[in-house]
């Protein structure tokens, strides 16, 4: 483990976490991502009581880990997921926090993310720009465009914002370092407009887009997909997982973490500064119910949001206007 990858990971366990001596701190682990595992595992333990676990990758975001995975994690009191998967949108993460533990995502980390500057930002100072955006960004109607030509309206009425600070550092929390974000739900089928991708799809196969993919939304959910080879590899990725629920639109989420760049590793891309993110699938932790066990994050460049007439964001930089 390198100097520097060791200082990412004391990062995620001291800061993040604000892991104590004698907690039982879990890590959690699969075979494509195991050095990222082990890296992490090697840190803990040299500081407190470690367990690591390995498995089989999981189908995709939000596939249910083992139940041996599951019921260790009810166990510990902070978890440290480094999956190829996340494993955030899971019932196994749900209820582990429902007992107490405090889990960190590391899920489609690298160790470049363990070692250059998205892990090594300020997170409570960042906090409050989160909060000062989470109180504005909720309203009864949006709008988002972009450059790019993303014009989207979507209802967001009775929608409460949810935040992540990158830091879960008291019992029942949950956080995907380096994100750091703030988001609000649209009401169920109440999007429609245009959506044009220029950022990234943390996908196989996808990541850092080499062009823009247009998808076109009506009623909440996405009706038709265009543009190049990485659309049609979107159409075709969404078609396999068999489950029309995924193609509803279930969050619209601001990045906030000036560290951070588009890299096609979804923790690091959603938090971007000055992007925002359209997630589809499941959106229950934003009001919703749509009950799929499949979260996927499009990231747009340089956003204007605003809500209700009220310009929240100008071209990716947040304003005072009223």
């Amino acid at each position: 483990m390198s100097e520097k990858a060791k200082k990412g990971c004391e990062v995620l366990l001291l800061t993040c976490a604000e892991a104590k001596p004698g907690e039982k701190v879990l890590v959690i682990t699969d075979d494509k991502s195991f050095a990222i595992g082990n890296i992490m595992y090697d840190c803990a333990k040299a500081y407190t009581d470690t367990t690591l676990i390995c498995t089989e990758p999981r189908a995709t975001h939000g596939s249910a880990p083992t139940d041996a995975v599951a019921a260790a994690m009810k166990s510990a009191d902070v978890i440290f997921s480094a999956t190829t998967f996340s494993l955030f949108n899971t019932t196994a993460r749900i209820e582990a926090c429902k007992a107490g533990a405090r889990f960190v995502n590391m899920a489609d980390y690298s160790v470049a993310m363990l070692e250059a500057g998205c892990l090594f930002v300020d997170f409570a100072r960042t906090r409050s720009l989160v909060e000062a955006t989470a109180a504005r960004i909720t309203g009864k109607v949006c709008t988002i465009t972009t450059p790019a030509g993303t014009n989207l309206t979507a209802s967001i009425e009775g929608r409460k914002a949810v935040s992540g600070f990158g830091m879960a550092n008291k019992p029942g929390m949950a956080a995907s370092p380096p994100d750091i974000e703030t988001a609000v739900g649209p009401t169920d089928g109440g999007a429609d407009g245009v959506l044009v991708i220029d950022g990234s799809i943390p996908l196989p196969g996808l990541g850092v887009l080499k062009e823009p993919v247009r998808i076109r939304v009506e009623k909440g959910c996405i009706a038709d997909i265009a543009g190049g080879a990485e659309a049609k590899l979107l159409d075709e990725s969404l078609k396999a997982m068999n489950d029309p629920r995924v193609y509803r639109v279930g969050e619209i989420g601001f990045g906030m973490n000036t560290g951070a760049g588009i890299s096609g590793r979804m923790l690091e891309d959603e938090g971007v500064y000055g992007t925002l993110h359209i997630g589809i699938g499941n959106n229950l932790s934003y009001g919703g119910t749509n009950d799929t066990p499949i979260h996927i994050d499009l990231i747009m460049k340089s956003p204007t949001y605003t809500v209700d007439g009220r310009v929240v964001c100008k071209d990716g930089e947040y304003t005072d206007s009223e």
